[in-house]
Parts: structure tokens; sequence; C-alpha cells
């Protein structure tokens, strides 16, 4: 497991003092925070910044499974004494703070289920972006979701961009780099979308949305 220095800092939320360690930790982009099978002694909270889970598929291929964005609460395996099921990663800049849950009252204990429930529901929504539709689609319904999240930004001409790399793409599409490339490559011919290097602007947003059917 990673270990990364600790900084005294005020945390947000409802949870009390003695459940958390206050020593939010910084995490760089790229950088992981744990892998599978890492032993799990506590959970942690998304203070700012983007993480996701990734799981190594049989075909030995990354896929993103879950993102977890500021106020989530992660790394639910504790609450079953179990080893982690995922690799957490760091997709921006960000930091968290330790839970420690022999320390949660039964009010605390609320707040996790709370957050644990509203990512149950993001994620099955978010698996409609690797099983439903052509890839195309899948493609903008992914760019329009990160768009919402750290990873977004407008331009000053007001159009949106998303900071992605094409493997990110495929790792959250459920397809490979070379078949994310050649359809961005097609949606750029098509005017929908721009793109730079680890950025994609949302040239015409309008029918990214209609093509994915996205109404987040």
């Amino acid at each position: 497991m990673a270990l990364y220095p600790s900084n005294p800092m005020m945390t947000t939320g409802t949870l009390v003092p003695n459940a958390l360690d206050l020593r939010s930790r910084p995490i760089r982009r790229g950088d992981t925070l744990y892998y599978a099978g890492d032993q799990a002694p506590t959970l942690y909270r998304v203070e700012t910044g983007l993480l996701r889970a990734v799981r190594l598929t049989p075909q030995g291929r990354n896929l993103t499974v879950r993102h977890m964005r500021p106020g989530d609460i992660f790394g639910e395996e504790t609450l079953h004494d179990q080893p982690r099921s995922h690799q957490v990663m760091a997709l921006t800049d960000a930091t968290i703070t330790p839970i420690h849950l022999q320390h949660l009252t039964g009010a605390e204990l609320w707040e996790v289920t709370r957050s644990l429930s509203t990512q149950l529901q993001r994620v099955m929504n978010d698996g409609v972006h690797i099983q439903d539709g052509e890839l195309r689609e899948r493609i903008a319904r992914y760019l329009l979701n990160l768009a919402d999240s750290s990873l977004g930004g407008t331009h000053p001409d007001n159009l949106r961009f998303v900071r992605a790399t094409h493997e990110l793409i495929a790792e959250g599409t459920g397809a490979t780099r070379e078949s994310v490339s050649k359809l961005i490559g097609e949606m750029r011919d098509d005017g929908l979308l721009t793109p730079a290097y680890r950025c994609l602007t949302l040239t015409d947003e309008k029918e990214l949305r209609a093509l994915s059917g996205y109404h987040g």
C-alpha cells in the first residue's frame, strides 16, 4: 500500500473529530492509494479531486468500475474485514481523509451508509457507459459525465472540455484504446470534438447529448 505524508487540515461533513484522524492525505494525479489485495484498515472520504477504482479484467485490461468525488466515502471492504477488492488511483490531484470505523457513532455510521448508497446508485447509472449502445454513444456519454467532474473545465469561449487520455476513456467504456482513438478521430471529423494533448473539447455538446442520451 502506498503511504503519503499527512497534513493537519479541517474536514467537511458531519463526522466528528474522534472518527477522523484529522490528517488529510494529499495524493498526486496518477498515484495509487491502494491495490487490490491490500489490507483494509480504514474507510476514506474524498475532500478534493477525483479518484477511480480499477479492476483488472480476465483479458488483462484495466476497467474503471467507479469514480469517487468530493464528499464520497469509500474503502467499504473494511466494513466486512476483507482485503481491498480494487486498485484506487487519483485522476486529479486530490486529498482524502481516513475514517476509523471503531470510532464511529451510530449517526456517523448512518452518514457512511448514505454516502455508499448514493454511490451505488451512481455506479448503477454509470454502468450504462459500458453496457448500453455502440461505442460511439458510450464515448459521448462518458465524456459528458467526466465534464461534470474535476476533470472538466470551460474555455473562455464557454465550450467545455475534459482532461482525459484515450486510454482513460477506453478503461471507462470497456473498449480498447485503438477503438477509442479511431472513433474520437471520426467524432472530430464530424465536428463533435476537438482533440488536443490530454484534452478533448466538447465542440458540439448539444449533438453529443443527443447521441448519448445523457441527461446529467
